[in-house]
This record gives structure tokens, sequence and C-alpha cells, in this order.
């Protein structure tokens, strides 16, 4: 914001004419654009349908979900042919011919328990989903603070502008008739443009802020977003009663460490169920041609079946086995860790949260009317003659510091509560899918 210090005192009589409210600012979208009118809710859900990156993100579970769908199948039947004749021996037209064909079947649960470990995948997938669903909301969030904030300052500004075109030409009706310099009215003319520039700068800022919004709830560039919110500070200050119970099961990071664990387990029994290869079942059929003393070459036909049962003797799957229960204990560490990391995130907030609403709180409230009531009191004594017009500046200076503070701080406020909701999850739309695949 401008350096309200380096105003010229004749600047200072714009607070004469009125009061300064601090008021969230919507700009009105241009002719023939509709605006479209969101909450800050409402934006979060549209982001959860719009944005392209999610989308992305969204086919991991389909991928899970198609694994499932083609797992604990039995490998491919074989087909075996094989013919052998006495052409390079004897050459009395002797030949065998067999066709057989072979099946492989596990001697264990090891298919059931290959889809059983693919329907864990896939809840794991929606948690993955879930999280990044929750790291988008936290940014569409603080993406709207700051879009509200930005706003509020260029209405802010816009009044300062009204207000000085209006002292402006006041001041050149006075000074053609000789009551006030020249000097002064040059002087409220730069003050304006200074203000106009700050504005301009703002409006600036707001665009990028709004581009920024729009990609991030995945809109058109040029849609104008209308946000039905405002910077309002709450009458009571923030309450620290939450249980982690009720964070944890919001947070999808935690719900992954535990659908991790769930997978881990679901894993050892699979790489357990491996121990025993699978056994080979072999049908086949043979015709013969022999020679048949004394009869000659005779034709036979034989038909069998035989079983191929692998020995664990060397290899019984114990690197398997070993690297799932790795798996199992990095995943029990993983989750204590990220109970550890969202109970610290949450007192970090809410603590953050009720330091911002007390500075907010005193930065808009006594102190600020305390200013304007300092304010009031000089222009009363200045309109006496019982002031100097620099003693009204000093106080009106005061008084445009503090509002400027109090929308940083109710800024810092509001930034503080939206990291609250990312650190507790309390997201619409959020929750992972309680559906158990089939």
């Amino acid at each position: 914001m401008t350096q309200f210090h380096n105003i010229r005192p004749l600047f200072s009589a714009l607070l004469l004419f009125g009061s300064i409210g601090l008021i969230a600012g919507l700009p009105f979208p241009a002719p023939g654009e509709e605006a479209r009118s969101l909450t800050r809710d409402d934006a979060i859900r549209l982001a959860f349908q719009k944005n392209r990156e999610l989308g992305v993100a969204a086919l991991d579970i389909k991928r899970a979900a198609s694994r499932m769908r083609w797992s604990g199948r039995l490998e491919n039947p074989e087909l075996e042919l094989s013919y052998s004749g006495d052409g390079l021996g004897l050459d009395e037209n002797e030949s065998v011919f067999e066709l057989g064909i072979s099946q492989k079947f596990p001697l264990t649960a090891k298919l059931k328990n290959e889809k059983h470990l693919r329907r864990h995948q896939i809840i794991l997938a929606e948690a993955e989903v879930a999280e990044k669903r929750r790291e988008l909301a936290g940014e569409v969030d603080l993406a709207i603070v700051d879009l509200l904030s930005t706003r509020e300052k260029i209405r802010l500004s816009n009044k300062l502008v009204s207000l000085n075109r209006e002292i402006s030409d006041f001041l050149k009706e006075q000074a053609k008739r000789g009551e006030v310099s020249n000097l002064d009215v040059t002087q409220a003319v730069l003050n304006g443009r200074t203000l106009e520039q700050e504005v301009k700068s703002l409006s600036a800022l707001e665009k990028q802020q709004l581009l920024q919004l729009n990609q991030l709830i995945g809109l058109d560039a040029t849609t104008s977003v209308d946000l039905q919110s405002n910077m309002a500070l709450p009458g009571t200050r923030p309450s620290f009663d939450v249980s982690l119970r009720t964070v944890l099961c919001q947070r999808p990071d935690y719900v992954l460490g535990l659908t991790k664990i769930d997978e881990a387990e679901a894993a050892i029994t699979l790489e357990e169920s491996k121990r025993w290869e699978d056994i080979a079942v072999r049908f086949f059929m043979e015709e013969e041609d022999a020679v048949d003393e004394p009869t000659g070459l005779e034709s036979n036909t034989f038909a069998g079946f035989g079983i191929s049962v692998p020995l664990p003797l060397r290899n019984r799957n114990q690197e398997g086995i070993e690297q799932a229960q790795i798996n199992h204990e990095a995943a029990a560490k993983e989750l204590e860790a990220a109970r550890f990391r969202i109970r610290g995130e949450c007192e970090e907030a809410f603590h953050e949260r009720a330091d911002a609403w007390d500075i907010a709180r005193e930065a808009s409230g006594e102190i600020l009317q305390l200013a304007e009531k300092n304010l009031e009191d000089f222009k009363t004594a200045y309109e006496q003659g019982q002031a100097s017009l620099i003693q009204v500046q000093r106080a009106q200076e005061q008084m445009l510091e503090l509002r400027n503070s109090s929308v940083e701080y109710i800024t810092f406020y509001h930034r503080a509560a939206a990291r609250v909701r990312l650190a507790t999850g309390s997201y619409p739309g959020l929750s992972v899918s309680s559906d158990q695949p089939k």
C-alpha cells in the first residue's frame, strides 16, 4: 500500500468529508460477461470436478480397479505337440505322435490372496487422490482469501480516490476565490494521482490472482468470479475444541497410512502363499506305429495324465516374504510419523489462528475506534481554529495506517483459518470412498 506518511497536509482533508469502512470489494463483470457466483466451498467443490491435474490423478483409481478385475486368474494352459519317427534308424515306418495339454494350479490360496491385495490397492489409490484433493482445496482456499483481500484494498483505495476528487474540486473553487493557494490544489491533484497508481497496481494484482484461482478451479481464464464471501472477523475467539481422532478421520494422508498397513499385511499373506509353486497337471494322447513280430507294423493309441509338483527344498520365497515384512514395518512407522506430523500441524495452525484473531481484533477494535475519535476531535478543533491542518493530517495518517494494518491483520487471520481447514481436512467432498470393491 502507499505510505501515507508522504502525503501532504491538504490530502488529510479527505476524511473531513466522510469515513472509510472495511467492506469487501467485488468488481463488476465487463458488459456481456457473466460472472460466476461462488462461495468458498462452492469453489472447492468445483475444483474437485474441473481441475485437470486432479482428473489425471483420478485415473490411478481406474488403473487399480482394472488390476483387481484381471487378477486372481489361472495361467493360460499349454498345448503340447510332438512327433518322432525312425527315418534316421531302421526306417521301418515306426512313429510316435503325441498331443497333450497342461495346466498349472496353485496349491495355496494365492489367487484369492492376490485379489484381496488388489482390493486394498484400490482404497490406497482413492486415499492418494483424496490427499491431492485436500492439497488442492487448501490452495483454492488461500487463493480466495488473497483475492478477497486485494478486492477489499481496491475498494478502500477507490473511496480515497473519490474523496480526493471531491476535495480537489472544492479546493479549485476556493483557489478561484483566492482563499487557498494553487500550490495546495496541485498537491491535492498529485496525491490523487498517487492513489490512482496504487489502484492500478492493486487491479493488476487482482487480475493475476483471479487467473491463478481460475486455473486452480479449472475455469476458463476469462471467467469473472463473484465471491459470495467476505473478510469479516468472527465475533468470538476461535476455539481449540477439535479432537485429534476426528481430525485423523478427515485427513486422507492418515487414511492412506492405515491403508498401507492393510496392503502390507495382504502382501505378506500373498508372499507366504507363494512358498509352494504351482503344480502342473498334464493330459495327453499318444498314437504309436510300431513293428510287432510276427504281425508287422501295427498302430496303438495311449491316453494318460501326469502331475508335476515342485519341491520347496531351496527356494521357499524367503526373499519375497522378508521384503513384505519390511514393507509392513515401514508402513507402521510411516503411520506413526503421519500421526505425529498431523498433530503438530493442527496445534500450530490452531494457535496461529487464535493469535491472528487476537491481533486482528485489537487492530480493528478499540485502537481503530480511538484513532477515529482522535481524528474527529482534531477536525472539530480545526474548524474552530484551535488546531492546525498539520495536526489534522497527522491524526488522519495515523487512522489510515491503522485501517490498512487492520486489513492486513484480518487477511492474516483468514489465511490462518484456511490453514486450519487444511490441517483438519474439513473440506466438502473430501472423504475417502468407503465402498469396497466387489
